[in-house]
């Protein structure tokens, strides 16, 4: 008795061109189904699935994907575009970006519902369809050195800028420019008056060891200030936080004080109430290309 592995190396022996010259025999020959699959090699529940088929197709081991070729295509486009741009997408960053795309384009699918992303093996099978595209360890590349070997891509940044700018002729309040930096919850102390040769020499501070709050600010080209939005390394929020804060800023929680795909969404949200875009009063607004401003999500809001 064949073992497993014999039994599978069994299977889709036949070719595309095979198929055509046993359903060929089929019609114009009169012969059964069960005779050509014999005289063909081909399995009959195979030759008797394809032969009702319009198109055929070439054959394959394993459960139907849940992208076309031509989607996936595009996904993996999209994998090299980004990693063209230093912003490579980790596993898990492109998962959940697959789940996102399957759930937009309304597919039949099985993966996690409640973590929102695509399962590992779908990962694996779609690294082994498409062999462009492999697991890699990028270096930690700065800014400047981006700019020295990537001239093209700040030069088409600049074109498109140029050809916004001359399309919409925005004026100074309608170009806002975002960012995130980190404020940390204790003041660095200045330099004292003390005694020479003091082992220890102190101040008093809210905290010895700060925590960092992430905060998000958008200002305008004519220097209009939107509310920032405080980002609090907390689990829950809580009223107190936003004591003496600055008039009409927003406020929330991550677990690392981070801002995340979520709370970005609530930010443009928070500058479209304030700034009020619309068809009469166009607003640009530049951003960087951080993982949480890169998701459909956002990109489609």
């Amino acid at each position: 008795m064949p073992r497993k592995r014999d039994r599978i190396t069994e299977k889709c022996q036949w070719t595309l061109d095979v198929l055509h010259r046993a359903i060929k025999r089929v019609n114009e020959d009169g012969i059964s189904l069960h005779k050509a699959a014999q005289e063909f090699n081909i399995p009959y529940s195979t030759l008797q699935k394809r032969y009702r088929r319009a198109v055929q197709t070439n054959p394959r081991l394993g459960r139907k994907p849940i992208f076309s070729p031509a989607q996936e295509q595009i996904l993996a486009d999209h994998l090299i575009h980004m990693s063209n741009l230093f912003y490579g997408l980790d596993s898990m960053k492109f998962r959940k970006l697959a789940y996102e795309c399957a759930e937009q384009l309304k597919l039949s699918h099985n993966f996690n519902k409640e973590l929102k992303c695509a399962g590992p093996d779908w990962l694996e099978g779609f690294l082994k369809r498409n062999t462009n595209i492999s697991v890699r360890k990028p270096e930690s590349t700065s800014i400047n050195r981006i700019e020295g070997f990537n001239r093209e891509e700040v030069e088409l940044f600049y074109k498109n800028l140029e050809e916004l700018m001359i399309k919409n002729n925005y004026a100074a309040h309608q170009i806002f420019n975002v960012d995130e930096t980190g404020v940390s919850t204790v003041q660095e102390p200045g330099t004292i008056l003390a005694k020479t040769g003091q082992k220890r020499v102190g101040t008093v501070t809210s905290w010895e060891r700060g925590k960092t709050v992430t905060v998000v600010c958008a200002m305008s080209a004519s220097g209009v200030y939107v509310p920032p939005m405080f980002i609090y390394p907390r689990q829950r929020h809580s009223p107190l936080l936003e004591k003496d804060g600055p008039p009409g800023a927003i406020y929330d929680c991550s677990k690392n004080g981070w801002t995340n795909e979520n709370l970005f969404v609530k930010w443009l949200q928070h500058f479209k109430m304030f700034v009020k875009p619309s068809e009469e009063n166009k607003i640009l607004l530049i951003l960087d290309n951080h993982n949480s401003h890169s998701t459909l999500e956002a990109y489609e809001f």
